[in-house]
């Protein structure tokens, strides 16, 4: 594209409205999913607070149009601050800063003799760790209202950790540019989630962006829309009938789910269980958007899962945890690992020639040059085996866990760009650790008896446990936003970057000062010592299992690794099939997603898969698209009524608020 026809959108007023609604959204996240525990709006994809954004921007736009037509803000500026905003406040929600900071000062606040805490601890470099014991004790049981922040106790350790997210946050960013090619250009991904914070963004613009500035489905602008509002109301009504029952018992109300477990009493047929029917109505929307046969994947792999439980009853094969679905599925994100990157093989190829200087492929009009993306990623590993090699841990360790972290990253970014599931947990979360203890056995992580670098990799379980993948996806849908949008892919780094920081700094500010205000032991629905939040409760585990490792000297568990191993043949059986019979109905996404986590997704893809084919055959591909902006509204509607209406009346309201949790995730 020209250097003329290019869009500006990081500009003055985007940056300063960026910094504001990050500002609020933070103050509101912090009452509703901290303090009040009602609702996580950081942990929907996308966050409430982003879409809370747009749709207030779109809102105003026509009344400075009114005063000014400079004052409208632009279809970029509007993505640029969408952005900055969904980055921005995952940091402070419950899959990232919330599950890091209990690193700092569990380890030191919870033990006792009994459970051998201090014995592990004393392992930890003290630049790593608030080593302050007033100040860790005032974290967990608060001091007051308008209590003072002991930034001292906290200053070294925050900077210090700060720097390795960086250097991760970074590395996601190159790798996104080195595969940005091949998904966008070359495979043409639908990027579901992408489309629906553009269908947003692009309604009530006066000016003429050019071709990127069109509506992707049909004519008519979005909230002029009567299907879309049909969707809209359909999903307001469902929240509302909730929302009233939460208020008034007496009132019948939907919930959330439709338990089916009751159904499967006996063997083998109990098997089954757990299974419900799970009211999902964002991702009921978004799959309408999806292809077919990742819809049909879904839900009849889903069954064959639990086929499989049922004859494993019926063979007496009756292992706590089997069929070990999240090893399946951490086999089946390694094989497609693999698979990216053989497929995209020749692009991998043209980045580290152009790095070396022995390409003439032109990448003026990419995010970064490949020279920078290609050492950018080396660079970034480099730093992060430094920085963790000087906190205590060996460098095998550190390249086999870091490689699982980027690898399910990448997959899960390929998930939301192909199939557009708006699951921030669409991922085996946790599991990177325990493919590598189950692998190798405790022992080999404990070199001539030392526990100091599995104290380390305890510390960093959190990447694994928390939605850093979910990083990686929102970078390369900004990447989508720039080209449809038309503006220059350079300004894209800058605004990740940007909102990475003031993602940080604003995470730790809302974290602490409701941890010296409250006490994080009653935050999050904790209820004294042993609550507290969820980061808390997953350094105890940490701690508990290391504690485990010693007294057990834990051998490698080959039933799980086999598992692992299963679901890496599986999956690169079903890649071979779909390559070479190209109506082969099954998609390896699909095995991945729903070993993954298809509890929550089966029932709403089920349901979208039927709808989608009788539309297609009663209407054709033209009422397939008429209807979507339908679809999208029930999205919108969800986020709407349990995100941004709920969301705000918890964040002023009491335990009330708790009678109707919504989870996102």
């Amino acid at each position: 594209m020209a250097k003329k026809d290019l869009a500006p959108g990081l500009t003055v007023r985007s940056t300063l409205l960026s910094l504001i609604f990050v500002w609020v959204s933070n103050i509101w996240l912090a009452h509703s999913g901290l303090i009040t525990h009602a609702t996580q709006i950081g942990e929907s994809v996308p966050p409430i607070p982003a879409v809370a954004a747009i749709i207030l921007i779109v809102a105003i736009n026509p009344l400075l149009r009114f005063l000014n037509p400079s004052f409208v803000l632009s279809r970029a500026e509007i993505l640029v601050i969408y952005s900055v905003v969904a980055i921005a406040i995952s940091m402070s929600s419950v899959g990232m800063v919330r599950y890091f900071l209990p690193v700092l000062t569990a380890p030191f606040y919870y033990a006792t003799p009994e459970n051998e805490f201090a014995f592990f601890a004393q392992y930890l470099p003290r630049w790593m760790v608030v080593t302050d014991q007033k100040a860790i004790i005032g974290a967990y049981e608060g001091v007051g209202r308008n209590a003072p922040i002991p930034w001292l106790a906290w200053i070294t350790p925050l900077a210090l950790w700060s720097l390795l997210f960086i250097a991760i946050f970074w590395t996601m960013l190159c790798l996104v540019v080195i595969f940005r090619k091949q998904w966008i250009d070359q495979e043409r991904l639908g990027f579901p989630v992408a489309r629906f914070g553009l269908e947003i963004a692009g309604t009530g613009l006066v000016r003429d962006e050019g071709a990127g500035s069109s509506n992707l489905i049909g004519k008519r602008p979005f909230f002029r829309n009567p299907y879309m509002w049909i969707g809209f109301s359909l999903a307001f009504l469902y929240n509302l009938m909730n929302i009233l029952h939460a208020f008034y018992p007496s009132i019948p109300g939907p919930g959330t789910r439709i338990n089916l477990s009751h159904l499967f009493t006996d063997r083998p047929w109990s098997a089954v269980r757990p299974i419900a029917f799970q009211f999902r109505p964002a991702v009921f929307g978004l799959a309408y958007l999806m292809p077919l046969d990742i819809n049909l994947s879904v839900w009849s792999l889903y069954f064959l899962l639990k086929i499989e439980a049922i004859a494993a009853s019926v063979f007496g094969y009756n292992l706590p945890g089997f069929p070990y679905i999240h090893d399946q599925s951490s086999g089946a994100f390694l094989a497609l690992v693999i698979a990216f990157c053989w497929v995209a093989k020749k692009q991998i190829q043209d980045v580290i020639s152009g790095a070396l200087g022995k390409s003439t492929v032109d990448d003026r009009a990419e995010p970064l040059s490949f020279r920078i993306a290609f050492f950018g990623v080396v660079g970034g590993i480099v730093f992060i085996c430094c920085w963790c090699v000087i906190a205590g841990m060996t460098v095998t360790t550190i390249l086999m866990y870091f490689g699982l972290i980027f690898g399910f990253a990448l997959v899960y970014t390929k998930i939301r760009a192909e199939a557009g599931a708006p699951m921030i947990w669409l991922f085996p979360y946790g599991e990177h650790k325990r493919v590598m203890v189950n692998a190798f056995g405790s022992r080999a992580f404990t070199p001539n008896g030392s526990y100091q670098n599995l104290t380390v990799f305890a510390s960093l379980t959190f990447l694994s446990r928390g939605y850093f993948p979910a990083f990686m996806a929102y970078q390369l849908e900004a990447l989508k936003h720039s080209d449809e949008v038309q503006m220059s892919r350079r300004v894209v780094p800058i605004v990740i970057m940007f909102a990475l920081v003031i993602g940080l700094l604003g995470a730790y500010r809302i974290h602490l000062n409701a941890y010296y205000e409250h006490g994080a032991n009653i935050l999050e629905g904790g209820q004294g010592l042993q609550g507290g939040t969820r980061g808390a409760a997953l350094v105890r585990q940490e701690y508990n299992l290391m504690k485990g490792y010693q007294l057990s000297k834990n051998a490698p568990d080959f039933t799980r690794t086999s598992a692992v191993g299963f679901g890496f043949i599986f999956t690169t059986l079903l890649a071979f099939l779909r390559r070479n019979f190209l109506q082969f109905p099954l998609h390896p996404l699909g095995f991945a997603m729903v070993t993954a986590y298809g509890d929550p997704l089966w029932g709403a893809f089920f349901v979208a898969w039927i709808l989608k084919i009788l539309i297609t055959r009663i209407g054709g591909i033209g009422l397939y698209r008429q209807l979507t902006p339908g679809f999208l509204g029930v999205a919108l509607g969800h986020f709407f009524t349990a995100g941004i209406l709920w969301g705000t009346l918890a964040a002023i309201g009491d335990d009330i608020f708790r009678g109707y949790g919504v989870w996102f995730g």
